[in-house]
């Protein structure tokens, strides 16, 4: 066997070359140009370096509830987010709509200034707090990602009479039975309407336009106590029914994408974390790695720390490193998981020297089983092109680069028709293909094995039919 190896920092590809035993013409291999990656996620909508960044000022002196935005904070132009857009585009809203923001130690302040038709009766359809028929009216939405996590967020509704709408979704991952490869997911939204928000609001109208003011409690979304320079994901978007418009503060095309949110910065950072990878995660072990450099707090030993949940699961770990202002920080912890399968979250922390924290966030997803196989086609006839495989193993980073995977080609008689040592695998996800020209006419099972050690530690098959060419036999041009 002859084997290339091609190494990059995402992924390792394996090229092999096998000789199959006697019902496989000469030079027939069982599987070719197999591929090993790790999952990366899809491109962004709007890139994180595109994404609007808001400095929200701290207010000294808390604004007034009740509609006006007359206070001096609205004035400070720090606290000024800016003008409603059309989706992605730059083209703005045909009514004015503005909006500002600020905080303290208790409180996130909104407020929304919206034009409005003269003369006309402002859309009120509802009444009833938690009614989601509320975006049907002339309203605001507030979006907020507390913690940054791109899966769960929360969504406040107001209209002009003040009703409430505010509830909790989560972006779930959920099998993609549509997809090409096995593993893949596709996100499925939960609500949950028994939050309360607890929000302070009043709303004012004029007949040219109309205003809301807003102080959501810290408390309720997590953030009470939350590190100087605490980023959270944040947009607001409105529905005109004057000009038929739904307009959005931040980019974006759809409103319920946390990761196209733009970002609120509470106050200065002391730290900087300009990278976070928890990818791949799996069974066994993981790693979690972060970049930061140090923006004016104290240095010395800061300490990175993680506290995993999985279904029978959990661990919190930490470990220290060294931040300094001459140069930037690496810190990679590794930890294992136990659990194979089911929901999982991650709390990410960092503390200075003097305990103070500094960095927080979360993130989520779901364990992919221990190994997954999928072949694209499950009857094909014996002068046919290869057939598609796509695997997913279930281990993590770390995990991945001590598996040894092993192909086997089973017949209906039970018996091994071709077996290939595939090498270590390089990542998470396998891809290759499966010649089926001189197999015999018949039922087979492709079958991938991963071991450590030389001790078994996941399988996974997929079944396929081979029938006869019409065409076999006939003279080749």
């Amino acid at each position: 066997m002859q084997t290339e190896r091609r190494l990059s920092r995402l992924h390792v590809a394996l090229l092999i070359a096998l000789v199959l035993p006697g019902a496989h013409r000469a030079g027939a291999e069982l599987l070719e140009d197999i591929q090993f990656s790790r999952p990366e996620p899809p491109p962004a909508v709007v890139s994180e370096a595109n994404r609007l960044v808001f400095d929200l000022p701290r207010a000294e002196v808390a604004p007034t509830i009740d509609g006006r935005l007359d206070e001096p904070i609205w004035r400070d132009d720090r606290a000024r987010m800016g003008q409603f857009r059309l989706g992605l585009s730059t083209t703005p809203a045909r009514h004015s709509r503005e909006a500002w923001g600020a905080y303290d130690a208790r409180n996130l302040y909104l407020g929304v200034r919206l034009q409005r038709e003269p003369g006309t009766e402002l859309r009120v359809e509802t009444l009833k707090l938690d009614d989601a028929a509320i975006w049907e009216d002339d309203e605001v939405e507030v979006f907020l990602d507390p913690f940054s996590s791109g899966t769960r967020y929360l969504q406040l509704i107001l209209n002009s009479r003040g009703v409430l709408y505010d509830a909790v979704h989560e972006n779930v991952e959920v099998p993609d039975a549509r997809a090409d490869s096995p593993g893949a997911t596709v996100l499925q939204r939960i609500t949950d309407e028994s939050w309360d928000s607890n929000l302070a609001r009043a709303v004012h109208v004029e007949d040219a336009w109309w205003s809301i003011e807003m102080a959501l409690p810290l408390a309720s979304i997590g953030l009470e106590g939350a590190p100087a320079g605490h980023r959270l994901g944040l947009n607001i978007t409105s529905a005109d029914w004057d000009t038929e418009e739904y307009t959005t503060l931040s980019p974006n095309n759809s409103w319920h994408d946390p990761l196209q949110f733009g970002v609120a910065v509470l106050g200065e950072p002391r730290m900087d974390v300009t990278a976070l990878d928890l990818s791949g995660v799996g069974q066994g072990r993981n790693l979690l790695r972060l970049d930061a450099r140090q923006l004016g707090g104290p240095e010395g030993d800061y300490t990175l720390s993680l506290t995993f949940r999985a279904p029978g699961q959990w661990l919190h770990k930490s470990v220290q490193f060294e931040l300094t202002g001459a140069r930037d920080a690496k810190p990679g912890l590794p930890f294992t998981i136990t659990a194979a399968t089911g929901a999982w979250e991650a709390e990410i922390e960092v503390a200075d020297p003097t305990g103070a924290l500094v960095f927080a966030t979360r993130r989520t997803g779901v364990l992919p089983g221990p190994m997954l196989v999928d072949l694209r086609s499950s009857a094909v006839l014996s002068d046919a092109p290869p057939i598609e495989l796509s695997a997913r193993l279930g281990v993590g980073q770390l995990t991945a680069r001590r598996i040894s995977l092993t192909a086997q080609l089973t017949g209906s008689d039970g018996r091994v028709v071709a077996e290939q040592e595939l090498g270590d695998a390089g990542g998470p996800e396998m891809r290759a293909y499966l010649p089926v020209r001189g197999l015999a006419p018949g039922v087979y099972v492709l079958e991938l094995l991963a071991s450590e050690d030389g001790e078994a530690v996941a399988r996974g098959s997929d079944i396929f039919r081979v029938a006869r060419s019409p065409f076999e036999g006939e003279a080749q041009p």
